[in-house]
């Protein structure tokens, strides 16, 4: 076990959850975005500067992303508290619970390694449940307004402090333009995160973003390295999801390992 992959563990499922606490929906609703993120460093590895579509839908407690090109997706069930990483090349799935402490224990347990490894494992995931316990947010309303597509859209600028795992921060410019519920996507993540301390206190923090997010800069720095990325809401509508959707394909094989 590698602290390195208990860090991308759980800065994924925080990021995960704080998507649905900003996509304000009700059942059936198609968002489609446009991303692109500068080139970085992380961990002596660099990337190289990328631009992807994502296509989210969220249904009754339960929600799904697409990632076009790299033929991927991810399933929230908020019932089960689990989200489910989909390599649809591979026909595999794996599952990561979205409670804090179950989701350490277990990436913990497929440490690899003697005993030495494995009790080195288990240090490191009560530090990372007490470092995430920390997390904090501020959004302030700037009052400024500009037209964004076609959109009216107001910007609100968002501080996200990872407890130690890094800092967020950046522009969201959100409209009240799209007539959706608010409701259902602040419970949905409130239930799935009901495990770590505080984040009740991040959801109501969130709520001050008035309307649907259409565009946002976001600049995060995790490890000592900055990532830089922009995201614009191409199209937001509700209609019916496609049967299924929001459940694991049949004939995909389970796999280990958080989506590795």
């Amino acid at each position: 076990m590698r602290s390195s992959r208990l860090i991308r563990i759980a800065f994924l499922a925080v990021l995960a959850c704080l998507v649905l606490s900003t996509a304000q929906a009700r059942a059936d609703v198609y968002m489609k975005n446009k991303t692109h993120t500068d080139a970085f460093t992380m961990m002596g590895q660099s990337q190289p500067a990328k631009d992807e579509i994502m296509v989210f839908w969220m249904g009754d407690n339960k929600a799904r992303t697409d990632q076009e090109g790299a033929n991927t997706s991810m399933i929230f069930q908020a019932d089960k508290k689990m989200l489910y990483m989909i390599d649809h090349n591979k026909k595999s799935y794996s599952e990561m619970p979205l409670d804090f402490g179950k989701m350490f224990d277990a990436a913990a347990d497929e440490a690899g390694g003697d005993e030495e490894d494995k009790a080195q494992a288990k240090a490191m995931a009560g530090m990372m449940k007490g470092l995430m316990g920390g997390m904090s947010a501020k959004v302030t309303d700037t009052g400024e307004t500009k037209k964004i597509g076609s959109w009216n859209a107001r910007r609100y600028t968002l501080e996200i402090d990872m407890g130690g795992m890094g800092k967020t921060s950046g522009d969201a410019w959100a409209t009240e333009d799209i007539k959706v519920d608010y409701t259902m996507a602040f419970a949905m993540a409130n239930g799935m995160m009901a495990s770590m301390p505080g984040f009740d206190k991040i959801l109501a923090e969130m709520k001050k973003i008035k309307g649907v997010v259409v565009y946002q800069t976001t600049v995060a720095k995790v490890m000592g390295q900055e990532m830089k990325s922009t995201t614009e809401l191409l199209e937001c509508t509700e209609k019916a999801a496609p049967a299924g959707h929001y459940d694991l394909p049949a004939g995909y094989k389970k796999v280990k390992g958080f989506g590795r």
